[in-house]
């Protein structure tokens, strides 16, 4: 049987890189971002969070961006950002974090 329960609109791109990421009113926490696509991201999370969560986090190159928590599974949650990001700043992105691993 097929699992056809994946909504993800885009595919993600899976990589290894140490990023900011933080809730309102707190301080920065270097996480570790597993995978990325222009609409969001995985993320291993040091504090615990829930879907709904409003957070930010800084990509290289570029400002902090907004997101939503989606999902949380144990130690990883699974962030939406709240403005997609366009496909030429995403690939300069990903070729700065690719260049971080």
């Amino acid at each position: 049987m097929v699992d056809n329960s994946d909504s993800r609109r885009a595919d993600r791109v899976p990589l290894r890189a140490d990023i900011d990421f933080r809730r309102q009113g707190e301080h920065r926490w270097r996480v570790n971002i597993l995978d990325f696509s222009p609409q969001g991201c995985r993320v291993e999370v040091p504090v615990r969070v829930v879907p709904g969560d409003t957070i930010w986090i800084s990509l290289p190159g570029i400002e902090s961006i907004q997101g939503t928590v989606c999902w949380v599974k144990e130690w990883e949650a699974g962030i939406e950002f709240a403005n997609p990001l366009y496909p030429s700043v995403f690939e300069m992105v990903r070729e700065r974090m690719r260049t971080a691993e």
